[in-house]
């Protein structure tokens, strides 16, 4: 049955009911004619308020219908490309031939040796290899699935063994992927003490610069620029290593006294005073 002809049955066997129902009301109401008339009345308007309901359900059910075959068009259009592409590609390449040749075409598969792991014969599959070997996985990170202070814990650990390679990458690894943790300012001083301890000097300095730029008024700060300082010290940038040292004098007077008698002693070294 279709959707409009539900409706309008649905629509004669509400009318029947209503109608079958009026004179028992009246009946109620005291069978007066008066009151026979209201109610018919009241009968009419809920009769007219139903076939309103009923017009707009059955646009609403053409709207549907329109939608869904519009939908089933879009679908049978995509499947239809699908399956073409899907043809196309599964159609062999001819082989080509030269004139007068007796040699068989370089581009047609042999019939029988080996496609993949399969072997084949005539054509035909006939077996494969035996324990074919699958690619590698990847290697898994050793920082894989570690909280951020679990990797900072464990490239601090590399650094106490002088392990100063894996401390290296271990350092970096955290750094490039922690940029907003709070240890990062800390993390990139340890990163340089990895690189100067092994005589990188010049990526040492930028590794310690970057270490006091992130946090200036972090606890590795002082430390920072007292490393940098010695870094451009040893890579022969003395003006550079003196200005380091006289920001560490002037912003950080209660640093540690480690780190004040430390810069004081590269000063002397330097004679940063002649500068």
């Amino acid at each position: 049955m279709k959707p409009n002809r539900f409706l309008f049955a649905f629509s004669v066997l509400t009318l029947a009911a209503v109608m079958a129902a009026a004179p028992a009301r009246a009946q109620q109401n005291g069978g007066t004619g008066g009151n026979y008339e209201t109610r018919l009345s009241d009968i009419e308007d809920e009769m007219r308020a139903l076939n309103g309901r009923v017009e707009q359900l059955e646009f609403a059910i053409r709207r549907l219908d329109q939608t869904l075959q519009r939908m089933q068009g879009d679908t049978d259009g995509r499947l239809q490309r699908l399956e073409a592409a899907a043809t196309a590609q599964q159609q062999p390449a001819q082989p080509v031939v030269p004139p007068n040749s007796t040699e068989p075409p370089q581009n047609m598969e042999n019939p029988n040796g080996t496609l993949g792991g399969l072997k084949l014969q005539n054509g035909k599959i006939v077996g494969g290899e035996v324990n074919p070997q699958a690619p590698p996985l990847p290697q898994t990170p050793p920082d894989y699935g570690l909280t951020p202070q679990e990797q900072y814990d464990a490239a601090f650990a590399l650094l106490r063994q002088a392990d100063y390679d894996g401390a290296e990458k271990a350092f970096k690894n955290f750094i490039d992927k922690n940029p907003k943790e709070k240890l990062l300012s800390n993390a990139k001083y340890w990163y340089g003490e990895t690189l100067y301890v092994r005589g990188k000097l010049d990526e040492a300095a930028v590794a310690f610069a970057d270490a006091w730029q992130q946090d200036p008024q972090g606890a590795k700060a002082p430390d920072s620029l007292l490393k940098l300082a010695m870094s451009l010290a040893a890579i022969d940038k003395v003006p550079d290593a003196c200005t380091a040292l006289g920001e560490l004098k002037t912003k950080y007077p209660s640093a540690s006294p480690t780190i004040r008698s430390r810069a004081n002693e590269e000063s002397g070294k330097l004679k940063c005073a002649a500068h």
